[in-house]
């Protein structure tokens, strides 16, 4: 990992004390976690977008030509994007998290750098793994197949449990069903969290008018 990363870390990703509600909604490829967030944006609430498919599209560091350079420009982006809401007050939807990262390098057999090591792991109120579909849709942009995300899926689990961040499955059922589901997860999270004098309040305030990310 390049210095210049290093420091952005310590000045940014590891700042204490936001009070924004970072939700990652996570899994394999191709399990619908861009629907999940496209449709979350449609009802108004404020999303995250994936990184690495846009670094992709750009076609300037690709993931199978050079994985290590690719993997910090997508940390360097998910940093940003992050540190853009620290100050919010409404949740967050994240179309992946800093440590999707972590498990790329594990699921390749890379050595993990040491950066992920230093990044805050009390950002993430919840990570939702969203599991496969009944069918695989290859969107032209990454090629992995059903093995990788089955693959690929418990280690995206581990790297977040094993830092103490809640993780919650979201099962295969229709798009709209499964944003209900979310957001009711999301709801039960957040009044978890919440005095015991205040969880009469609704638990997912409405959504502002909050600029959005969109990479």
């Amino acid at each position: 990992m390049s210095g210049r990363l290093e420091r952005r870390v310590q000045r940014d990703g590891c700042r204490r004390g936001s009070t924004a509600i970072f939700i990652v909604i996570t899994g394999g490829p191709s399990v619908g976690k861009t629907t999940i967030i496209t449709l979350l944006r449609e009802r108004g609430y404020a999303v995250v977008s994936e990184q690495a498919t846009q670094i992709i599209k750009e076609g300037e560091i690709l993931p199978w030509v050079d994985r290590d350079g690719f993997q910090q420009e997508v940390l360097r982006r998910q940093l940003a994007a992050e540190t853009f809401h620290t100050g919010s007050d409404v949740p967050i939807f994240l179309d992946r998290g800093l440590f999707d990262g972590e498990a790329y390098y594990i699921s390749d057999g890379m050595a993990v750098p040491s950066i992920f090591e230093s990044l805050p792991t009390d950002r993430y109120s919840l990570a939702l793994l969203i599991e496969e579909l009944t069918f695989f849709d290859n969107n032209g942009v990454r090629f992995e197949d059903l093995e990788f995300t089955r693959r690929i899926t418990p280690i995206i689990e581990n790297c977040y449990s094993s830092r103490g961040i809640p993780v919650a499955r979201v099962p295969a059922m229709p798009p709209i069903d499964r944003v209900d589901y979310v957001l009711e997860l999301v709801t039960a999270c957040i009044e978890s969290q919440r005095p015991t004098k205040q969880r009469t309040a609704p638990a997912i305030p409405v959504p502002a008018t909050l600029a959005m990310v969109s990479a």
